[in-house]
């Protein structure tokens, strides 16, 4: 009788231990989560830089409804205007919270906008990306000003938004403006048990990617629900030599596709041009060159048509064809 209390006993300690723990587990899971939630308002709040007076203004919307989520790979638009004639900043902030200007970019370097005019930045997330909030901003200007000295990739979001501060703060009011925030939410996507998913991303970009022989789109490109097993790819880019392998697709995994193109060699030829008299004026194919005598360097191959013009003489007119390391004489 008293081996059966004692179990009895025990087992309702053993009982209360348990709904302890599992009290102080929820209760530091809702902690952890106040704690990541105040910090991500925290962040909203320190990089948003508020022009108390503008004189005009930036809206900036996505290509998703709001609360959107995107995963990694996922290509993102990014649309844009202003209420009058303006230069135009964006930049963002991904998940760790380093900062980065988007545009303008080497794609598409000058960013003077229209007033009333609807823009896009079209971009990718960052393959590597991990879950969390990312965030968008954007400043316009109605003088062009220099953003070179900023690093390209900033780790510290403090930081980075200091030296946006420095650069349109001691700006007049009325000579700037900055957007609304943006903010989407980075969710892996997990591909169904017996499919997976190819990320293929070239150096340059925008090469068309065919995927057993059917094309698929361009670079950078998220490829979901990919039967597993081995398929060809093969990408394909003006001026650059055809790429060529196969890529191994297993069930439930993301394969990461990176090619470097090669450019194709270029062969060029020479023309040579004498009129009588001299000092004609040249045009190859419309374009001012020179004067008779000349010799004319590094042109492409193929037929290029050709004008000579000198005061006092009819024009001549004619076509030159060039060919590989050879001099035509015109």
């Amino acid at each position: 009788m008293s081996k059966n209390v004692f179990f009895l006993k025990r087992s309702k300690i053993l009982v209360c231990v348990f709904a302890t723990l599992l009290i102080f587990l929820c209760l530091a899971m809702i902690g952890i989560s106040y704690a990541q939630s105040a910090e991500e308002t925290e962040k909203m709040k320190s990089i948003q830089i508020i022009n108390p007076h503008p004189a005009f203004s930036l809206r900036l919307w996505l290509d998703k409804e709001r609360g959107a989520t995107y995963a990694p790979g996922e290509r993102i638009k990014i649309f844009f205007q202003v209420s009058r004639d303006s230069f135009v900043t964006l930049y963002s902030y991904d998940t760790g919270g380093r900062g980065k200007i988007i545009f303008p970019n080497p794609y598409s370097p000058h960013n003077l906008v229209k007033a009333g005019e609807v823009n896009t930045f079209e971009g990718q997330i960052d393959p590597s990306s991990q879950p969390g909030i990312e965030y968008v901003l954007g400043f316009a200007t109605i003088r062009p000003i220099s953003i070179g000295l900023i690093p390209e990739l900033n780790k510290d979001y403090k930081a980075f938004t200091h030296q946006i501060k420095g650069i349109i703060q001691p700006l007049p009011p009325t000579d700037w403006v900055q957007g609304n925030l943006l903010s989407y939410t980075i969710t892996p996507i997990i591909p169904p048990t017996n499919y997976g998913r190819i990320i293929v991303m070239s150096n340059p970009q925008r090469a068309k990617v065919y995927l057993d022989n059917s094309y698929q789109g361009d670079t950078p490109l998220n490829l979901d629900s990919i039967s597993s097993g081995q398929h060809s790819i093969k990408l394909v880019l003006s001026g650059y030599q055809e790429w060529n392998s196969y890529v191994s697709v297993f069930p439930s995994q993301t394969t990461t596709v990176s090619a470097d193109l090669i450019a194709k060699q270029q062969s060029y030829g020479s023309i040579s041009v004498y009129s009588n008299p001299q000092g004609a004026k040249v045009y190859l194919d419309n374009s001012s060159k020179g004067v008779t005598p000349l010799n004319l360097k590094n042109i492409t191959l193929g037929q290029h048509s050709i004008k000579l013009v000198l005061s006092g003489y009819q024009e001549w007119n004619s076509y030159v064809s060039v060919f590989p390391s050879q001099t035509t004489t015109v």
